[in-house]
C-alpha cells in the first residue's frame, strides 16, 4: 500500500539565543524521511521565526517503509562561517495517521480533522530538553491495494486499553498475538566512540522507534491474518542486553470490533429473555454457517455519569449468541489444528491482511487446542469469567550470548508460556488471562516472567448477567481432592455450596459482579536475598536460579501476611516484578487489596513461639490492634447486606471482639504463621504492626468529583540500599518502598479526598542502590464531610493546613477564581489535555477515539548536580515528556490520554563526571471528550 506524505512547516516560538552578538537564532528545518531530506529557508535573526512559504513538502514511500521509519523535523541554526548547530528535533511516527486513514478507506466515518496532524509540537534536544516549538502540519495518503502478500498491517488498530474499548462491539476475539525483534544498540556500535553524544542519543531515539514501529507492525500482520481488526490489550516493551543487542516485545489480544452505531444509547443494556436467546439460535441455525453465530458486545460512550456507569465493565453489554477464539498461526507442534495460512484454511473467511484465516471456533470445545489461551485483557464483561482459578507464573533465567537472535528468544518465551499453560490446566481452568511478560536484565544474565490469572471462561453463554450466581467467580474449579496441591478451601459465604479459597490473588481487575467491600487499598510486599555468587556467566545465572523459589515463598509470605493484617482476603491487578542487582535480587509485589464476601473472614498472623516469651505476646497484641484498627479504617468492620442472612459469618466475624488469640504452639508451617528464629523475623513482625496510612484505590463505588480530571504524577527515589544491619535487605527495601509512597501521598495532599488509579510500581537496583518509579494518575472524589460542590462542578477548595506555608487571602481567592473558570460545563469541550491511567474519562459525555500513540526519548546531561541530583534529573526530564505527550494528543485532534502509561527503560549516571543519562517509554490512546 504505497503512500505520499506532505509535510508544511509553518512558525516557530521561544527558541533559544544561538547566536551571542544578537541574542538571536537563525532558524531553519530539514525534514528528512528515510533517505530523502528537504530543507525550508533560513528566517534570520528571530526567536519567534515565520516561513512565509507554503510549499508542501512531500515524500513518495512504500508501504512497510512507512510504517517502520518515522519523520524527522530537526531545527538549526545557520552559520556563515562554521558549522550549523543543532537546536533540537522532532520525532514523528506515523502509526497513529495510517490507522485513521485505513479507517476511513475502508468505509468508516471520517476521523476528526482527517488524516492530518496539526499544531505545536515541542522542539527536543536529548543534552538541553524542550527548547521551543514547532507549527507543523503532516498528512499522509494511502493508496488502496489488495495484494494479499501485502506486508503493512494499516487496517488494524491498536489499543492500549486493558478491556474492549468503550464506543465499541466486538464480533469475535480471535485470541493471542505476539511478536519480538532483535536489533543492534546503537550505543554499543564503534561508530559511536567517534560520535558527538548528541548524535549517539539520536541515533539510538531513532533506531528505538523503528524497533517500536517495526514489531507492531508484525503484531498487526499476525492479527490480519487471523481476521482480526484490531488488537487489544497492547504491551510493547524493550530489553537492553547491552552488547548482545536490544529486543522489542509486544503481546496483545486479536478481536474484531466495529464503532458503536448508536452514540446515544444507554450504557446498560438488559440481558436477553429465554424466548429472545432461542430465537436468536434459531436465525444462526438457519442461516446453516458458524460465522454468523458472533457475540456483539457494546462499549459505553456517554460517560461515567452514575455509580453504575462507572464500572468499566458495565460498558460492556451483549447478546448471549456464543463467541468464538480463532487460533493463533503459529510454528509450534503443541496443537493439532492446522496453522492460519495451510490450504486448509481456504475456506475460512478473508480477514483485513486479506490472506485466508481458519473457520471461527464458535465452541468451548476448540478453547483446549489452543497453543496459547491466553488473554491480555485485564477486565472483561460480567458473565465472561465463570471461575477464578488463581495467578499462575512460570520463570526462567537464562545466560545471553554475544549475539541475540530472534529464534533463541521466541524459544525462551516459548518455553514459559508453555509452562504457564500447563498450569493453568492443573489448575482445571481453560484461559489465562491478564497475561503479561516481564525480565530483569544485569551483565549477561537474563530473568524471564510470564504471569496471568488462570480462569474458566465460557464462550457459549458467558457475556450474560447472572445476578444469582454473583459468588460463582470464586468457587475453585477443582474439586478439594483433586488440586495441585494442599489448598485451604472453605465453604462460599454466599451460596453454603461451593468451596473458595481462603485468600484469592488475581492479575486481573475485580469483576464487577463479585460482591466485595466498597473500600480498596493498594498493598505492596517486598523480599531481597543477598547473592552468592558473581553476577556474570553461568555461576551467576545458577545462582539466581536457586535463589528464585525462596524469594518467591519469602514473598508471597509477606503479601498474604499484609493482606490479612488490612482485614482482606483477595487481591487483584497483582504485578510482581524481580529485579537483578550486583549484590542482591530482590522482587516487590503490588496490588489492590479488597474483601470479598465469598470468602471467609481473614484473621491476623499468629505468632509462633512458647507461653512463656513476653517479647511474642507484646507483638501478638501488637499485631491484633493493627489488624483491628485497619479493619475499621477500611470499613470491612461492618455486615454488608449481602452478608445479613449468612449467620455463621457474622458470628464468625464478631464472637472473638477485643480478644487477642494465644500464640501458635503447633508444629505444622503455615504461611499465615510467623516464627521468630532470627532478628529478621522479628523485624518483619514488627513491620506488620506498624500501621501506615493507605490511599484509596478508585474503584466501581467511588463517587469522583464532577469536573475534576485525572491528575497524573511519577514519584522518583533512589537511595542507598543497605545489605547488612537490622532487619537485612528486605526490610531495607520495605522502608524505601514506604517512603517513596509517603511522597506520592504529599504530591496528591492537594488533591484530597482523592483515589489512586491503576498505580505502578517500578523497581530497579543500579550498583550498590535501589531505584523505585511510582506512576499512574489520581482523580479527586467527592468529601462527603462538606457540602456537596458548586452547579458547575468546581471542587472545594483544601483546607489551609495541608499548606506548608499560609497564603493570604488574595491568593485563596484567585486560586479559587483559576479553578471557577478551567471547570468544565454540560457539552463543553476542555482546553487542557487530561493524562488518565484509565480506559474512560471520569465525567465525560461523549467519547470519541482517535488513535494509539506511543512516544520514546533519551535524555543526558552534564549537570546532574545542578539539576538537584539524579532524583531531580529524572524529575525534570519527567516533565518534559508529559508535556510533549500533551502536545502530541492536541495535534492529533484529542483532548485526553487514556490508559496511560510510563516506563523508564534505562537510568544511568557517573557521579564523577556529573553526567546522567535516561530512556523513557510513554504511551496510551488519544481520545477527544466532551463533557
Amino acid at each position: 500500500m504505497p503512500g505520499k506524505i506532505k509535510v508544511k512547516v509553518l512558525a516557530g516560538r521561544n527558541l533559544p539565543v544561538m547566536d551571542r552578538a544578537s541574542d538571536t537564532t537563525d532558524a531553519f528545518v530539514e525534514i528528512k524521511f528515510g533517505s530523502v531530506t528537504h530543507k525550508t529557508d533560513v528566517c534570520r535573526k528571530s526567536l519567534n521565526p515565520h516561513w512565509s512559504s507554503t510549499e508542501w513538502y512531500r515524500f513518495e514511500v512504500d508501504e512497510s517503509e512507512l510504517q517502520d521509519e518515522p519523520l524527522q523535523l530537526r531545527l538549526m541554526d545557520h552559520d556563515t562561517y562554521s558549522a550549523n548547530d543543532a537546536i533540537g528535533k522532532v520525532v514523528i511516527s506515523l502509526a497513529p495517521l495510517l490507522a485513521r486513514v485505513a479507517n476511513t478507506k475502508g468505509g468508516a466515518a471520517a476521523p476528526h480533522g482527517g488524516a492530518m496532524m496539526s499544531g505545536w509540537i515541542p522542539v527536543f534536544d536529548t543534552m538541553h530538553g524542550i527548547r521551543g516549538e514547532l507549527n507543523v502540519i503532516v498528512k499522509v495518503e494511502l493508496f488502496s491495494d489488495f495484494n494479499k502478500y501485502k506486508t503493512s498491517s494499516c487496517g488494524v488498530q491498536f489499543f492500549h486499553c486493558p478491556m474492549i474499548p468503550p464506543g465499541y462491539k466486538v464480533t469475535a476475539i480471535h485470541g493471542f498475538v505476539e511478536e519480538l525483534v532483535v536489533n543492534d544498540d546503537p550505543e554499543y556500535q564503534w561508530i559511536d566512540k567517534i560520535r558527538t553524544p548528541r548524535a549517539s542519543n539520536e541515533a539510538r531515539q531513532v533506531a528505538f522507534i523503528k524497533l517500536s514501529n517495526q514489531v507492531q507492525r508484525l503484531v498487526g500482520l499476525k492479527a490480519a491474518e487471523l481476521g482480526a481488526n484490531a488488537v487489544v490489550g497492547y504491551q510493547q516493551d524493550f530489553d537492553l542486553e547491552g552488547e548482545a543487542g536490544v529486543v522489542a516485545r509486544a503481546i496483545g489480544t486479536a478481536v474484531s470490533i466495529t464503532a458503536s452505531p448508536m452514540p446515544n444509547q444507554p450504557p446498560s443494556v438488559p440481558p436477553c429473555s429465554q424466548q429472545d436467546r432461542e430465537r436468536e439460535r434459531e436465525k444462526n441455525v438457519e442461516k446453516g454457517s458458524p460465522r454468523h453465530a458472533r457475540h456483539e458486545s457494546y462499549g459505553n460512550r456517554d460517560g461515567i455519569g452514575s455509580a453504575q456507569a462507572h464500572a468499566p465493565n458495565s460498558s460492556l453489554e451483549a447478546a448471549s449468541t456464543p463467541q468464538g477464539i480463532h487460533r493463533r498461526s503459529s510454528d509450534s507442534d503443541l496443537s493439532v489444528t492446522p496453522k492460519g495460512g495451510s490450504l486448509n484454511a481456504s475456506v475460512g473467511n478473508t480477514g483485513s491482511g486479506g490472506g485466508a484465516i481458519l473457520r471461527p471456533s464458535m465452541n468451548s470445545n476448540n478453547l483446549e487446542m489452543l497453543e496459547y489461551p491466553f488473554l491480555t485483557m485485564s477486565e472483561y464483561p460480567p458473565g465472561f469469567i465463570v471461575h477464578i482459578g488463581g495467578t499462575v507464573c512460570a520463570r526462567s533465567v537464562k545466560l545471553m550470548d554475544g549475539g541475540g537472535e530472534s529464534s533463541s528468544r521466541a524459544a525462551w518465551w516459548a518455553e514459559l508460556r508453555t509452562e504457564l499453560r500447563a498450569h493453568a490446566r492443573a489448575l482445571r481452568c481453560n484461559a489465562v488471562i491478564a497475561y503479561t511478560e516481564t525480565t530483569a536484565i544485569c551483565e549477561d544474565v537474563c530473568v524471564l516472567s510470564a504471569s496471568g490469572t488462570a480462569a474458566v471462561i465460557d464462550l457459549e453463554c458467558g457475556w450474560e448477567r447472572r445476578e444469582e450466581d454473583s459468588c460463582s467467580l470464586a468457587h475453585v474449579p477443582y474439586s478439594p481432592g483433586a488440586g495441585p496441591y494442599r489448598a485451604e478451601l472453605s465453604v462460599c459465604q454466599g451460596c453454603r455450596r461451593a468451596r473458595v479459597p481462603a485468600v484469592l490473588l488475581a492479575t486481573c481487575a475485580k469483576p464487577t459482579s463479585l460482591a466485595a467491600y466498597s473500600a480498596a487499598v493498594p498493598l505492596t510486599a517486598v523480599a531481597a536475598r543477598a547473592r552468592r555468587a558473581p553476577p556474570q556467566a553461568e555461576p551467576g545465572a545458577r545462582d539466581i536460579s536457586d535463589q528464585l523459589p525462596f524469594l518467591e515463598y519469602e514473598l508471597h509470605k509477606l503479601l498474604l501476611a499484609k493482606l490479612r493484617m488490612q482485614g482482606a482476603n483477595a487481591l487483584f491487578s497483582l504485578q510482581t516484578q524481580v529485579a537483578v542487582g550486583e549484590r542482591c535480587v530482590m522482587a516487590i509485589a503490588s496490588g489492590t487489596a479488597v474483601r470479598i464476601c465469598a470468602l471467609p473472614p481473614p484473621m491476623p498472623p499468629r505468632i509462633k513461639a512458647t507461653e512463656n516469651d513476653k517479647e511474642a505476646l507484646e507483638i501478638q497484641k501488637a499485631l491484633w490492634d493493627a489488624f483491628t484498627a485497619n479493619k475499621a479504617a477500611n470499613g470491612y468492620d461492618v455486615v454488608l447486606p449481602e452478608m445479613s442472612t449468612n449467620v455463621a459469618l457474622t458470628e464468625a466475624d464478631g464472637e472473638r471482639g477485643d480478644e487477642v488469640p494465644a500464640l501458635d504452639l503447633c508444629a505444622d508451617k503455615d504461611a499465615c504463621v510467623l516464627e521468630l528464629d532470627e532478628a529478621e523475623d522479628v523485624e518483619t513482625a514488627k513491620v506488620l504492626a506498624k500501621r501506615r496510612p493507605h490511599m484509596q484505590v478508585f474503584t466501581n463505588s467511588s463517587k469522583a468529583l464532577p469536573g475534576a480530571p485525572p491528575q497524573a504524577f511519577a514519584q522518583v527515589w533512589r537511595a542507598r540500599l543497605q545489605l547488612s544491619g537490622q532487619g537485612g535487605a528486605s526490610t531495607a527495601g520495605e522502608r524505601h518502598v514506604a517512603r517513596a509512597l509517603d511522597g506520592v501521598a504529599y504530591k496528591l495532599r492537594r488533591l484530597r479526598p482523592c483515589a489512586l488509579l491503576a498505580p505502578r510500581i517500578q523497581l530497579e537496583l543500579p550498583e550498590d542502590e535501589i531505584q523505585l518509579v511510582v506512576s499512574g494518575a489520581a482523580i479527586r472524589l467527592v468529601d462527603p464531610s462538606k457540602v456537596e460542590p458548586s452547579e458547575n462542578g468546581h471542587p472545594p477548595h483544601p483546607a489551609e493546613d495541608d499548606d506548608i506555608f499560609a497564603l493570604d487571602e488574595e491568593q485563596l481567592v484567585k486560586s479559587q477564581e483559576e479553578e471557577k473558570t478551567v471547570a468544565p460545563t454540560n457539552g463543553q469541550v476542555p482546553t487542557t489535555v487530561s493524562l488518565t491511567s484509565l480506559c474512560y474519562c471520569s465525567g465525560a459525555g461523549t467519547v470519541r477515539r482517535v488513535c494509539a500513540l506511543r512516544l520514546l526519548f533519551v535524555r543526558e546531561t552534564t549537570a546532574v548536580r545542578e539539576l538537584g541530583g539524579l532524583s531531580g534529573f529524572l524529575h525534570t526530564f519527567t516533565c518534559e515528556v508529559l508535556a510533549i505527550a500533551r502536545a502530541y494528543t492536541a495535534a492529533l485532534g484529542g483532548n485526553a490520554l487514556t490508559s496511560f502509561y510510563i516506563t523508564q527503560l534505562m537510568l544511568q549516571d557517573n557521579a564523577h563526571k556529573n553526567q546522567g543519562q535516561c530512556l523513557l517509554s510513554v504511551g496510551g490512546d488519544v481520545v477527544h471528550m466532551t463533557y
